[in-house]
């Protein structure tokens, strides 16, 4: 089973970037698969009932803590690793512009060595979407816009993308990724939307802290929406990411994604009151155990 890592660095007094480049290299010398990061680009100290991945609704982020741009941070662990792959877990993708996105893309996957897959996903913040004057109702559909733009200007020279939310004409977006076409676009999410959006657009789809038994029936719902897309018989990635609590749910979750015919989970070993090298370990080992 693969295993990648999902760190937060959150710029507090002692934290810095630098932080981020070390620990991405002991996730690397540990042999993990993969190296996340996620993204928020304002927080609040108050929340709606609208988080889909708490049983309560509202997210569980400690008061006061944000953390680092994920593209910042990557380029931080690009500096000082050579072969782990390296991952927006996820990047907010309708909060982005997408012209610009798309060269910061391209240019972290040079820095990296081809080695960054971009994990996008829609948000579930409101809160977040007004403050950044964006409607909250149109992410779905400005996203699915976003990607096809982002992928006209990865592969097109020039590229011209007429959409509802954006348009370009014969336009030169330069340098191209390292990687061809682009980089590997999983798609966060697992509401029907998300699924489709998965399926149409997506390399790979990877899912947060999914109820254990979900797990099975949510993945079978992806490669259906993966063979109605036409898509290869192979399916896609599947990626399940999950906090890590205690050995004993960590067996468990791993042995639901064995059985939903998934190999891949991203834990996140995050305690703000807890040493994260030492948490590394601990999942290390469990890792070889698995």
């Amino acid at each position: 089973m693969d295993i990648g890592l999902i760190a937060l660095f959150d710029g507090q007094p002692g934290s810095t970037l630098a932080d981020a480049a070390r620990v991405a290299k002991h996730v690397e010398d540990l042999g993990f698969r993969s190296f996340w990061h996620p993204d928020h680009v304002v927080l609040f100290e108050e929340y709606g009932r609208n988080y889909p991945y708490s049983a309560s609704g509202y997210p569980e982020l400690p008061p006061g803590r944000g953390w680092f741009d994920p593209l910042i941070v990557l380029a931080a662990a690009a500096s000082a690793t050579s072969r782990i792959r390296l991952a927006t877990g996820i990047l907010i993708l309708p909060e982005r512009n997408p012209l610009v996105l798309a060269k910061q893309v391209a240019s972290l996957d040079h820095l990296c060595g081809g080695r960054l897959d971009l994990g996008i996903g829609l948000g579930w913040s409101p809160e977040e979407y007004a403050a950044m004057e964006i409607p909250f109702g149109t992410r779905g559909a400005r996203a699915d816009d976003y990607l096809a733009a982002m992928i006209r200007l990865w592969q097109d020279d020039p590229a011209t993308h007429e959409g509802e939310f954006v348009t370009f004409r014969d336009v030169l977006s330069l340098p191209k990724p390292l990687q061809s076409p682009h980089p590997p676009i999983i798609v966060g999410g697992q509401s029907p939307g998300a699924l489709r959006r998965a399926a149409r657009h997506g390399d790979g789809w990877i899912t947060w802290n999914l109820p254990l038994e979900e797990v099975v029936p949510t993945t079978a719902r992806l490669r259906d929406a993966w063979a109605a897309a036409g898509r290869d018989a192979a399916g896609p990635r599947c990626v399940f990411g999950v906090p890590y609590t205690t050995p004993k749910g960590l067996q468990a979750y791993a042995e639901a994604v064995r059985q939903a015919g998934a190999d891949e989970i991203a834990v996140l070993p995050w305690d703000p009151e807890r040493n994260l090298l030492e948490a590394l370990d601990e999942v290390a080992g469990l890792r070889d155990r698995l």
